[in-house]
């Protein structure tokens, strides 16, 4: 396996080499075949644990492929911030005593709850998988919870022992761990959610995966776009020399010229040769220009539509524009309640999950629960009174019904939703709209 470096040398410039790219982070060089389908064989274990891909870095994949693409990276963290944004609050329970209720902050505040919640989510959305260790003492308490990545983590077929490496690429310093048993003393275990997916019995995968090829594409597009202005000539030429260079400082002078006239910042720069007769002057021939500018508009539309059908959002809320379809405020509105019903609103329930189930085995007498809110015209909302009711009776649909009681609510109501304030005209539904529109129209043309 090869990780990309860089090397700094004297008169050098900027050499690419092999080593490690940054501290604890080896980038991969990602090699053929389909990113979506990771090979994962139950019935093959080694050394206590299955493989997750070929290479047994599936996972590690997955968080190269969200600094490769940025369309991916931004939609990720745009669910994060959707799920927790709003913050989050305790309940502690009423018939707790002032010792309880003290130990309900310090817990929280021993774990960093803040700090741990963004990690754990992001856990969620990347890998569907959420794992901490836990440390007890010899009376059974709760002293230690430790946020482990989910890339960290392999497991046996029947999930009884897991595995924890900090370095899978090489393999060293492997851990085994036991779950957590509520009906087991055990000093130190592994804390476990795995989210159940279709056909996925060891490890599960993310939906988004299907879209890993195209992610992987965006990265590379820009990177080809790069090393394009970097390796062209401006204007693009052919240079033919009538005779083979006949020393080493000549072969450096022709090699320095030509440099000089390469790369972004010397577009436009003349480039002048010397010789002693006319016959011996190198011949310059244009060459035409690459025509791969539609091909490279078309590649980007498919990977900015398909990035986000896979994470099933509207490309209106990530800034895209969809050809043909201008958008407007509305539009971006309803999008985004149709996506926090199908995709955040579960989320924030998989998270208060977890977080209850760790204050529960830390004996904590609190309840953890995300504030409910929404990103509406630029401005984060809690959503109360009635808002929050018509939310709640729309949570309770299916999201066919759901959609189809949005597009038949006014901007005003959809407003409402998150507590906002009325506009002016904007009491008429989409439908309404558009007969008025069709009626304008006619009468135009009749004139």
């Amino acid at each position: 396996m090869k990780f990309l470096g860089l090397n700094i040398g004297k008169d050098k410039g900027l050499e690419v080499k092999e080593g490690y790219q940054s501290f604890s982070s080896p980038f991969m060089n990602v090699g053929e075949g389909n990113l979506s389908l990771p090979y994962v064989n139950p019935r093959q274990q080694t050394n206590g644990y299955i493989r997750f891909g070929v290479d047994n870095l599936y996972p590690q994949l997955i968080n190269q492929l969200y600094y490769t693409s940025p369309l991916h990276s931004a939609i990720v963290d745009f669910k994060v911030n959707a799920t927790i944004g709003g913050g989050y609050e305790l309940k502690v329970d009423a018939n707790a005593s002032a010792m309880e209720k003290v130990d309900v902050y310090s817990f929280e505040k021993r774990i960093k709850l803040d700090r741990v919640l963004e990690a754990l989510t992001k856990d969620d959305v990347m890998h569907n998988r959420v794992y901490f260790k836990l440390r007890f003492n010899e009376i059974g308490d709760l002293i230690e919870i430790k946020h482990v990545g989910a890339e960290k983590v392999r497991k046996n077929k029947d999930g009884s022992t897991y595995s924890l490496c900090y370095d899978w690429s090489s393999q060293i310093d492997i851990e085994i761990i036991y779950p957590y048993d509520v009906r087991k003393f055990q000093k130190e275990c592994l804390y476990i959610y795995e989210k159940q997916c279709v056909g996925q019995d060891v490890y599960p995968l993310p939906s988004y995966t299907s879209a890993f090829n195209w992610a992987f594409l965006d990265g590379e597009m820009s990177y080809l776009q790069k090393s394009n202005i970097l390796n062209s000539i401006f204007p693009s030429f052919a240079i033919l020399f009538p005779k083979k260079p006949q020393s080493e400082e000549e072969k450096n002078a022709i090699r320095k010229t030509v440099e000089q006239g390469k790369g972004a910042r010397n577009g436009g720069k003349t480039l002048a040769f010397f010789a002693n007769a006319k016959d011996n002057l190198p011949e310059i021939q244009a060459i035409p220009t690459n025509a791969n500018d539609n091909l490279f508009q078309t590649t980007t539309e498919s990977i900015d539509s398909k990035i986000c059908q896979a994470h099933t959002i509207d490309p209106i809320l990530m800034g895209i524009r969809v050809s043909g379809k201008l958008g407007s405020g509305s539009d971006i509105k309803q999008s985004y309640t149709i996506f926090e019903k199908n995709v955040i609103i579960p989320q924030k329930n998989r998270i208060e999950k977890i977080v209850n189930e760790l204050f529960k085995i830390g004996k904590v007498k609190a309840e953890f629960s995300l504030k409910s809110f929404a990103i509406i015209n630029e401005t984060i909302v809690e959503l109360e009174g009635s808002g929050k009711a018509t939310t709640d009776a729309l949570n309770a649909m299916s999201p066919l019904v759901a959609t189809k009681v949005l597009e038949s609510m006014t901007e005003n109501e959809v407003r409402a939703l998150a507590s906002l304030p009325p506009v002016e005209g904007g009491d008429k539904t989409k439908s309404q709209i558009a007969v008025d529109t069709a009626t304008i129209t006619t009468q135009t043309l009749s004139k």
